[in-house]
């Protein structure tokens, strides 16, 4: 591994520097903003949305189009989402042990196994390491999100944030999951999903992209646009006075992320024989820090938003201050 982030990483500093600029000015610009009455934190959801259908599903059509694609390639996404249900159900345990209050447990929980696996982070990372390969890895990867995100952490924050008002009989649970997936597969959010399956199925029928998408950088100009969009609108939900309050939660879903996560995702993979990039690629995602849409889930279902923020921030501070230093140490 170590060999081969060397050999990659001199040709990719200058682009993974202005990715985390970029992630850093974005957020920033999003809370001074706000603050300043420029903008509103309602606008947060709207350009959420429109990052995911105008930046996300491009990006996801282009890099697996992309891929060279080895035997086994299905392990990756099946990996990752194995390791991600059970650091979820091991945050909701914990949470239950601690006996907190049912909106923090669901954010406490899931942020555990929700990771910033995405381009706006682990695939900037991939893609500054290792290249169109590596970032066509990720979206491998990140073709379990979907139905991680809305047959998994979609119905139990639901649960946890809207509990039932009826006295009514509730519907079983298959047929309640049946319901979510199909909301969840005609949303035009959704739409990443679709864009994968094509560039695969274009990767498969053997016809080649032009080489323009790189040699114009594409790809790059549209995680940029994605990252600003998503983060900025992060910055526009955050208020500061706000979080101090849950920084102790907040650290033992980092604990439960930066510890639990790999571990199981190195048994998980070991387990089904990944090695080479594959492997390492899981590795990285795995001790990403809690996801963009772990956010915006604690408002859709009325969760904790200041947990969520404070959970936010603090898990990418430890990545950008740890993590990162710590993967760049191993390159020398």
């Amino acid at each position: 591994m170590t060999g081969i982030l060397a050999a990659q990483i001199e040709s990719h500093q200058t682009k993974l520097a202005v990715f985390f600029a970029c992630i850093a000015g974005a957020g920033a610009a999003g809370y001074l903003l706000r603050r300043t009455g420029l903008a509103k934190a309602a606008w947060a959801k709207p350009i959420m949305s429109a990052a995911i259908i105008g930046v996300d599903a491009p990006i996801a059509l282009l890099a697996v189009w992309h891929l060279v694609i080895p035997p086994g390639v299905w392990k990756v996404p099946v990996t990752g989402a194995l390791a991600a249900v059970a650091t979820s159900l091991i945050g909701l345990a914990v949470a239950r042990r601690l006996r907190m209050d049912p909106k923090d447990r669901a954010v406490f929980g899931l942020q555990s196994g929700m990771g910033n696996v995405g381009y706006t982070l682990g695939g900037a990372l991939c893609f500054a390491l290792w290249g169109i390969q590596g970032l066509a890895l990720e979206q491998m990867f990140c073709m379990m999100w979907p139905f991680f995100a809305f047959l998994f952490c979609f119905p139990i924050a639901r649960h946890y944030g809207e509990p039932p008002t009826s006295k009514g009989p509730r519907p079983s649970v298959l047929r309640y999951a049946a319901d979510v997936l199909t909301r969840s597969l005609t949303d035009l959010r959704s739409l990443p999903l679709y864009t994968v399956a094509l560039g695969l199925a274009l990767n498969l029928k053997g016809f080649k992209p032009s080489p323009v998408i790189q040699q114009w950088h594409l790809i790059d100009a549209l995680m940029v646009a994605g990252i600003v969009m998503q983060f900025g609108s992060v910055g526009l939900t955050v208020r500061l006075r706000r979080l101090a309050p849950f920084w102790k939660p907040a650290l033992g879903t980092s604990a439960l992320k930066f510890l639990v996560s790999p571990a199981l995702m190195l048994g998980v993979a070991l387990a089904f024989g990944l090695s080479g990039m594959p492997l390492y690629v899981c590795l990285l995602l795995a001790v990403m820090p809690t996801a963009l849409y772990s956010v915006l889930m604690a408002n859709l279902f009325n969760l904790n938003r200041d947990l969520a923020n404070t959970t936010f921030i603090l898990t990418h501070l430890v990545c950008f201050v740890v993590i990162v230093p710590v993967l760049f140490l191993l390159t020398r």
